[in-house]
């Protein structure tokens, strides 16, 4: 069976557009979320064309734009020269519609920004496999996101990971994590886990987990040491920090450690805050320190505090240093 004939319609560089409101010649319009530009004045309710290719001069905001980056169609942008409020061009991506590729350096004292027009949306859905050389962001943000669940269902992970190595000798690819170069500015950090995360993990527990700079660990609040039994004894903030500082150590007074870091292998720093007193430190209601009795406290040298660790959440059991 012979297949169906596609047939020669345009060259591409315009489409046809019927108004519903007559466009003026230079008009950028909307179609979707294109901007396109009007080549000549179309009336109401008549075809005309839009340019959907080209390098066009484009009115522009009050900014630098560099060629070869982005420029985006903000429908009320205020233009350098002409009406506040009536579109002009941007390189800020939230602030409008992609529209192309900036043809030109210019200065934020410049009327006109060159545009290459391109009307291809950057939105596309693509199943399988994709190879690329290179990835880079023509937006702010370059955004990947897993598979959003729907209903109960779990939602899609995501995973980076270096290329495999080949023959008896080769080297395994790497995985790389950075922020962008400062150049003068003002250096970035690199965020793992800030917002929705329960856990973060580093590694295998065979592999050892290298640490180049200094350590910022988080600090909970201060807790007064009291009483001289686990049932009396203060109990330190609900698992909200990697360091727990404490005031009124008095060789018997203590502070016992919250169920919410009952947790295999979480590790807390317990701070002593009186330089020639001994803290009494107890686990959570029923645990063990050290292979002790349940309930008995593990004791600092005066001045000091101690580093603490679970080795079951299950059993409630803890070793201390």
């Amino acid at each position: 069976m012979a297949q169906t004939p596609a047939v020669f319609h345009a060259t591409g560089d315009v489409i046809d557009y019927t108004p519903v409101s007559a466009v003026s010649a230079g008009d950028v319009v909307l179609i979707g979320t294109t901007p396109m530009i009007a080549p000549s004045a179309i009336a109401a309710g008549v075809k005309g064309t839009l340019a959907c290719g080209g390098i066009w001069k484009v009115p522009q905001k009050a900014e630098i734009f560099t060629e070869g980056d982005a420029a985006y169609w903000d429908v009320d942008g205020n233009p350098v020269t002409g009406t506040n409020g009536t579109g002009a061009a941007t390189g800020t991506a939230s602030a409008g519609n992609l529209m192309g590729t900036v043809a030109y350096t210019t200065t934020a004292a410049d009327t006109y920004v060159y545009v290459k027009l391109d009307a291809v949306k950057r939105t596309a859905t693509i199943a399988g496999s994709v190879t690329a050389t290179d990835i880079t962001g023509s937006d702010s943000a370059l955004g990947i996101a897993g598979l959003a669940g729907v209903g109960a269902g779990a939602g899609g992970s995501v995973s980076v990971t270096g290329g495999a190595s080949a023959g008896g000798t080769g080297t395994a690819g790497a995985v790389s994590l950075d922020a962008g170069a400062p150049t003068g500015g003002t250096a970035a950090a690199v965020s793992v886990g800030t917002t929705n995360a329960s856990q973060v993990n580093l590694a295998k527990a065979s592999v050892p987990t290298a640490i180049g700079g200094p350590i910022n660990a988080s600090i909970g609040a201060s807790t007064s040491a009291a009483g001289s039994s686990t049932g009396d004894a203060t109990a330190l903030p609900a698992g909200t920090a990697a360091i727990y500082p404490t005031t009124a150590a008095d060789d018997t007074t203590g502070v016992r450690i919250h169920a919410s870091d009952k947790v295999s292998n979480r590790l807390i720093l317990i701070g002593n805050g009186v330089v020639d007193k001994i803290l009494k430190i107890y686990a959570p209601s029923g645990g063990t320190i050290n292979g002790g009795s349940a309930n008995t406290a593990y004791s600092t040298s005066a001045g000091r505090g101690a580093i603490v660790y679970c080795t079951s959440s299950g059993d409630n059991t803890w070793l201390a240093w």
